[in-house]
C-alpha cells in the first residue's frame, strides 16, 4: 500500500507540473531608430499666434537627446530634449520619468496632433488643455504616449554651451544644456537652502520654489529657480554673497527673466 500511495503522489506531481503554464522572459526592449526630418528649431517655428498650436504634420519626426531628470524632484512631469539647433519642454503626465527618458538618451518624437503651448515665452510640445491659465497640458494618455514618443539609443550626455552674458542669449539657447562660469553669487533673499521644502500635502500649483541671483561674469543676472519639491531643495548653500560659482542646468525663461534650472546641486561648483 504504501509503495501505491508514494507511486501515485509521484504520478499526481508529474502531471500538476506538466500543467504548469511556461512563461518566457520579457523580450528585452530594444531601442528604436528613426530618421528625422524636422528639426527641434522648426518644430517651435510652427507655433503661431500666441495661440496652441496643434501639429499638423502626419510625417513629421522630431529627434533630440534627453538633458534633465526628474530624478531629484526640480522637474516634474516634464522632460527636455535638444538637438544641435535648440531645445524643447515634453509635458508628459507620469512621474519618475527617469527610469525611461534617461539623460543622453536620443529620443524620436511624433508631434502629429500633439500641441505646442507658450508659457512666459518658453514653448512646449503636450497635449490639448482645457485649464485657460495653460495653452497645453500633459501628455497622460498611455496610447498617445506610445505612439508618439519613442526612445532610442543611450548616447553620450549634451555638452553644456558656456553662457557668459545674458546679452549673448538667443531663442535657441531657450530650454538647453548650459553652463553659468564663473557667476558671482548675488542674492537669495532670506533663503539660505535652494528653496523652503514643501508639504508634501500642497498642490504643485502651489508649490512654493526659492530663487537664488547670479551676476554673469560678461554681464546681466540669471536666477537658478528650484522647487520645493526638490530634493535637495532644503539643503543649506554651498557659498555665501561674492562667491564664484558654475553652474550647469537647463536654460529656461519666465518673461523677462532668464532662469536656470538644476538638475541636482551636485550640478555646482564652488571656484572661490
Amino acid at each position: 500500500m504504501k509503495s501505491i500511495l508514494l507511486s501515485s503522489i509521484t504520478l499526481l506531481a508529474f502531471l500538476f507540473a506538466g500543467c504548469e503554464k511556461q512563461y518566457d522572459a520579457p523580450a528585452e526592449q530594444m531601442p528604436v531608430v528613426m530618421q528625422a526630418n524636422m528639426t527641434i528649431k522648426e518644430l517651435k517655428a510652427l507655433y503661431r499666434n500666441a495661440a496652441p498650436t496643434i501639429v499638423n504634420n502626419p510625417g513629421a519626426v522630431v529627434a533630440g537627446k534627453v538633458i534633465s531628470t526628474d530624478r531629484y524632484g526640480n522637474f516634474y512631469r516634464t522632460f527636455y530634449i535638444q538637438d544641435e539647433t535648440a531645445g524643447i519642454e515634453i509635458k508628459i503626465g507620469t512621474r519618475t520619468l527617469y527610469s525611461t527618458y534617461t539623460i543622453g538618451q536620443e529620443i524620436y518624437i511624433k508631434p502629429h496632433h500633439l500641441c505646442l503651448g507658450d508659457y512666459g515665452q518658453m514653448i512646449s510640445l503636450g497635449f490639448t488643455s482645457t485649464n485657460p491659465k495653460y495653452q497645453n497640458s500633459w501628455i497622460d494618455v498611455p496610447m498617445v504616449i506610445n505612439n508618439s514618443i519613442f526612445t532610442g539609443e543611450m548616447k553620450a550626455p549634451v555638452a553644456p554651451v558656456e553662457i557668459s552674458n545674458t546679452a549673448s542669449i538667443t531663442a535657441d539657447h531657450m530650454g538647453t544644456w548650459v553652463i553659468l562660469k564663473n557667476a558671482t553669487y548675488k542674492s537669495g533673499g532670506s533663503l539660505t537652502t535652494w528653496a523652503k521644502k514643501n508639504d508634501p500635502n500642497i498642490s504643485e500649483d502651489e508649490a512654493a520654489y526659492g530663487e537664488h541671483v547670479f551676476t554673469l561674469s560678461g554681464g546681466g543676472d540669471i536666477t537658478v529657480r528650484t522647487s520645493g519639491y526638490a530634493k535637495f531643495a532644503d539643503t543649506p548653500l554651498p557659498f555665501a554673497a561674492g562667491a564664484k560659482v558654475n553652474l550647469k542646468g537647463v536654460l529656461t525663461r519666465f518673461n523677462n527673466t532668464f532662469q536656470l534650472v538644476l538638475n541636482t546641486d551636485k550640478d555646482v561648483e564652488v571656484v572661490q
